[in-house]
């Protein structure tokens, strides 16, 4: 095995996808400050990515800008993050989240969103996966780990939602498909799925008055501190406890329990 020491990240080095966003720059800079070389990749907000890797030291970190919508476009990512350092640590965090509505007759929106959906939340990222897996197994170790959420398990609470949750579904499968052919070659799959985490997408758009509704309604009576993911992804990173190799995370707070 290829265990850190504690809970350090020294010698790791990471890509991690979507670092300009809530829980993204957190697993970001949490990675950083464990040690980690870090390679981030954002859409469009540069300036959070930038602060997102702000406290690494000069040569340990590294931006570039993607749009995750393609295999080729995850192919070419990775390819590009390569050259820059041997990666050892992948953490799937981009994603797209759109509205499908389930009634009336916007059949526009409906294709849209469920074509961004499976675009970006399973063709890039499940492809940037196989990537990943691919170059671990030569060199014996590597960890993967996607941020799904608890909409996977039990479909999404929100109705228009259904794409963004079906999205996640489909890439936790394959998350659990890629755990198993890649076991006996050192590479470890994890899924962590968070239920709604403050700041992320989840509570986007939405008014202090809904958002505070919306924790209420939460076993803990609040939502999920987006650190409490980048702490868990780096606990992961460690590979202190690799038969969690294929294993869902829950992290909602007593609020789905299966």
């Amino acid at each position: 095995m290829h265990t850190t020491s504690g809970l350090d990240l020294d010698g790791r080095s990471a890509l991690i996808t979507g670092v300009s966003g809530a829980i993204g720059s957190l697993i970001a800079s949490t990675f950083v400050e464990r040690g980690a070389r870090v390679a981030g990749t954002y859409r469009s907000r540069e300036a959070a990515a930038e602060g997102a890797l702000a406290a690494a030291l000069p040569g340990r970190s590294t931006l570039f800008r993607a749009e995750l919508d393609s295999a080729p476009s995850a192919r070419e990512l990775w390819r590009r993050v390569e050259e820059w350092h041997d990666m050892d640590t992948l953490v799937v965090n981009a994603a797209a989240m759109t509205h499908a509505p389930l009634a009336g007759d916007d059949t526009d929106a409906w294709d849209s969103s469920w074509e961004r959906s499976f675009q970006v939340n399973v063709l890039g990222a499940a492809t940037l996966m196989r990537e990943a897996a691919l170059s671990f197994s030569q060199r014996g170790f590597g960890s993967i780990i996607a941020i799904s959420s608890w909409a996977a398990e039990q479909g999404s609470r929100l109705p228009d939602a259904n794409a963004y949750a079906a999205s996640k579904a489909a890439l936790r499968n394959f998350g659990q498909t890629l755990a198993r052919s890649y076991a006996r070659d050192g590479v470890r799959v994890y899924v962590v799925a968070p239920g709604v985490v403050g700041g992320g997408m989840g509570t986007s758009g939405l008014s202090p008055d809904e958002i505070q509704a919306a924790a209420d309604g939460l076993a803990m009576g609040h939502h999920v501190d987006p650190r409490e993911v980048a702490e868990l992804t780096a606990f992961l990173a460690t590979d202190r406890c690799p038969s969690l190799t294929g294993s869902t995370i829950d992290l909602n707070g007593a609020s789905y329990i299966r």
